[in-house]
């Protein structure tokens, strides 16, 4: 836990020091909290699950 914890610090960090010119989405810290709650609880949201299925029945996804 604590390692997981430190990686999305650095990777937090890393995103906030980001040049914009470079392409790269920097989030607000309230935006990259969303995100690390959603990678911890899964996602929820009916449409994106429905989808996700439909496209793992066209194609496995290791």
């Amino acid at each position: 836990m604590k390692v997981k914890a430190k990686v999305s610090d650095v990777l937090h960090l890393e995103d906030r020091n980001a040049s914009t010119e470079d392409s790269r989405t920097i989030l607000s810290e309230k935006e990259f909290k969303e995100f690390l709650r959603q990678l911890k609880e899964g996602e929820k949201d009916p449409e994106i699950l429905s989808a996700r299925q439909k496209l793992m029945h066209l194609k496995p996804v290791w």
